[in-house]
């Protein structure tokens, strides 16, 4: 049985080296999360840390008015986010109501996301660290076009967060 990338402990100890949780985060990733939202033209764009047991937001665009701006995160097990870290590629999802492993998800059930597209925030030394994604309240298609400008934003937001490591 393959072991699931979720746990894999230099991976987390990659996260906590790079000090991911902290408040000091979301202001240097903030216009990324920005920019992905505005270049894709959807409401909401997460900068999405994936632990073993929950998701944290390191920066966010626009959930405001969801418990997701005050909570700044989730258990694993509703995170779409968590597919890349398993697989290191993007992951789509156009219609999230009909999707199999997320048409029960509270995200989509309670909370109306319909549609998803992420890339895997990959450190330097080649650990996924979560996910750059925007999501959208509406069925959507996504473009390998969009998928690009999503890992091109993942590339900036990942040397942002490098950068704190040497200062």
């Amino acid at each position: 049985m393959i072991p699931d990338p979720l746990f894999d402990e230099q991976r987390l100890q990659e996260i906590h080296d790079l000090d991911l949780l902290s408040p000091d985060v979301d202001p240097i990733l903030q216009d990324v999360a920005d920019e992905a939202a505005s270049r894709l033209g959807l409401p909401v764009s997460l900068i999405s840390v994936v632990l073993d047991e929950a998701l944290h937001v390191a920066g966010m665009h626009g959930p405001e008015g969801l418990w997701l701006a005050e909570t700044r995160g989730h258990p694993v097990e509703w995170s779409f986010c968590a597919t890349s870290v398993r697989t290191r590629d993007a992951f789509v999802v156009e219609n999230a109501e009909t999707h199999p492993d997320h048409q029960h998800n509270p995200l989509v059930t309670q909370d109306g996301v319909r549609c998803y597209a992420g890339v895997p925030l990959i450190s330097s030394r080649g650990f996924v660290l979560g996910n750059l994604c925007v999501v959208g309240l509406e069925q959507r298609s996504f473009s390998e076009a969009d998928v690009a400008v999503l890992r091109e934003l993942a590339d900036e937001a990942v040397r942002r967060i490098e950068a704190r490591r040497i200062a």
